[in-house]
């Protein structure tokens, strides 16, 4: 039996590191504002078991120069590391599972590599999960300089999850507040990865972070609710807050309005508009609920009617090639290579007639 408990998603201001121990002086400011949305949240009359931070919130913009190994392994941290331990001290004081995120990680597993990763600590303070975000916009890798578990696929699932695909790339925490999946900022720009999720047993999606202008066009709202609501399923998105410049100045690149949705991709509550200062939305989950929706035999629990079989031929035939850094990580340049690979992927398309260029079209591969 799991209690209705409350979620609290903070959206701190961002101040982007500049050497390692800058990441872990970000936590520490973020704590003390956990502090401030756990006390709200406390209101709601139940338990605060569960805070989420966004994306890019502990580390910033990073200014790297993707592929320059020397600056990548200057700004890389663990996990475990300083950074998740000051987390897990919070979480232990407020008795509550915390996740968050790191996007220059290393890896034992791959000295070479640098990755964008999701993980949770529960209430003992330890980390529970990792997830490595598995799917990103064109720029990210190149602009950024972090790696893509598709980019060492085989090797990548294999050592992470023994082959099982399902567990290497949409791994999900079974907890004793319900079982929680992160979907990481542009993945949710996909249906695939919080299906995957899903599918995996996520009860809820954590879905931090979108940069504009996908908030005030309107992306950011409609891709969670429409997770929430095919995946029967609550969607926590806490979005980033604004930056504070080196010149006192600062500058908005995600546009705020975070949110908690519900499993009928209902908005269960939303920060309006944009603000200077760190903000946090809260509402209470109830997982019993959700449950009893789930395995009820009507309309709403769509995951009976997956007809597996018919849907699998829609990914057939691949698109993005995978293992393109299994031998090596990428060097400076990273960006071109990947806008040329896009570029041959939509030549691709447009030859299996899934894309039909418009007149006087001239492929951009060439």
């Amino acid at each position: 039996m799991i209690d209705p408990y409350v979620v609290a998603a903070v959206s701190p201001r961002t101040f982007a590191v500049k050497n390692p121990g800058d990441a872990l002086a970000n936590v520490k400011r973020i704590n003390e504002f956990i502090d401030t949305a756990a006390m709200v949240g406390a209101w709601e009359g139940s338990p605060v078991r569960l805070i989420v931070i966004p994306e890019m919130a502990i580390q910033g913009m990073i200014a790297n120069t993707p592929g320059n190994r020397a600056r990548e392994a200057h700004f890389a941290v663990t996990i475990p590391g300083p950074e998740t331990d000051e987390l897990g001290k919070k979480a232990r004081q407020l008795n509550a599972f915390i996740a968050a995120e790191l996007y220059m990680v290393k890896d034992d597993d791959f000295p070479d590599r640098y990755f964008n990763v999701a993980f949770i600590i529960d209430p003992q303070g330890e980390v529970i999960y990792k997830r490595y975000k598995a799917t990103s916009d064109a720029y990210e890798g190149g602009m950024l300089g972090n790696m893509n578990p598709h980019d060492i696929f085989d090797e990548f699932v294999e050592k992470k999850a023994d082959g099982d695909v399902m567990n290497a790339i949409f791994p999900v925490a079974r907890t004793e507040i319900g079982n929680i999946g992160i979907a990481i900022c542009h993945e949710g720009v996909y249906p695939e990865v919080a299906r995957g999720l899903a599918m995996n047993g996520a009860e809820i999606i954590i879905r931090p972070t979108l940069i504009e202008p996908a908030v005030q066009n309107g992306m950011w709202e409609l891709q969670n609710r429409a997770h929430a609501m095919f995946n029967s399923a609550y969607v926590v998105a806490p979005n980033l807050g604004p930056e504070y410049r080196d010149d006192g100045g600062m500058q908005d690149l995600f546009g705020g309005q975070s949110m908690i949705v519900g499993p009928r991709g209902q908005i269960l509550t939303q920060q309006r508009g944009w603000t200077s200062g760190d903000s946090f939305v809260v509402t209470t989950l109830d997982i019993e609920a959700l449950r009893r929706a789930r395995v009820a035999n009507g309309l709403y629990n769509q995951f009976k009617d997956l007809r597996t079989e018919q849907y699998r031929a829609i990914y057939d035939k691949p698109i993005y090639p995978k293992n393109q850094y299994a031998d090596a990580a990428p060097t400076e340049g990273w960006l071109a290579r990947e806008h040329q690979t896009r570029a041959k992927n939509i030549e691709t398309l447009i030859e299996r007639g899934v894309l039909v260029p418009p007149t006087g079209y001239q492929s951009p591969a060439l």
